[in-house]
């Protein structure tokens, strides 16, 4: 998710309209806090409502954000982990006991470019809150987006500090499935406490999930020893 409205974002400069000069100006300064080669880390609040107005939460979850100054990238979202470090990609699912094995993605290297999603999202506005700058982001027809709106607030230091999603799919909130109960849910992340200290270096480290890895082998650590592996790397990289 956090990935995501940071892509969603990034693309704005490319179709600002009357805002363009001001949009790319705090675009393109937040680009450099994301991918400047040092360190950063955060960590991030997700807050799941039933409904666009809704004041009462229904999920809730934690979740951290550590790059090393290598533009090396390890996310936790409850119970999952992500990293896209220089060897490797990996997606762990601690709840369905899962690891999806993959090839780094080049574009995570310091680079929030996402020219594929352009023309997904047209601005709605863009104001200027003294502590923080507000875009509204509206998904097109065509995009597939799962949001009927996307509100953004970039703080005064050029960081993503809020991210709000209204959905525009129906979501059953009921446990009895012969009972549904259907809503249009809203999601919002916030990101704290942004720092530069150093990271933990093993966290990018293949040692710490794997006791041996190499182009076709694998031997996953004792904590992950019963997870099934899906391994989708490239067979000419392997």
């Amino acid at each position: 998710m956090l990935y995501k409205s940071l892509f969603i974002i990034s693309f704005l400069s490319a179709s600002v309209f009357g805002h363009a000069q001001t949009v790319n100006e705090v675009l393109q300064r937040m680009g450099k806090q994301y991918s400047s080669a040092e360190s950063l880390q955060y960590n991030s609040n997700y807050t799941l409502y039933k409904t666009a107005e809704s004041k009462k939460p229904e999920q809730a979850y934690k979740g951290f954000f550590r790059k090393n100054p290598q533009n090396e990238i390890y996310m936790k979202i409850d119970q999952t982990e992500i990293l896209n470090s220089k060897s490797i990609n990996l997606k762990i699912s601690h709840s369905e006991k899962a690891i999806l094995i993959s090839d780094p993605l080049q574009s995570y290297f310091g680079n929030f470019d996402i020219n594929p999603l352009l023309d997904l999202c047209k601005i709605e506005s863009f104001k200027d809150f003294k502590i923080y700058w507000e875009i509204i982001l509206i998904p097109k027809k065509y995009s597939n987006l799962p949001y009927s709106k996307i509100v953004v607030q970039i703080s005064k230091k050029y960081f993503l500090q809020k991210s709000v999603f209204y959905y525009n799919t129906a979501v059953n909130f009921s446990k009895d499935y012969r009972s549904p109960k259907s809503y249009m849910p809203r999601l919002e992340v916030t990101n704290l406490n942004f720092n530069r200290k150093a990271v933990n270096a093993s966290l990018f480290a293949d040692k710490t999930y794997f006791d041996f890895l190499s182009k076709n082998k694998y031997v996953t650590a004792t904590r992950l020893k019963n997870y099934e592996i899906i391994d989708q790397r490239n067979i000419s990289n392997k």
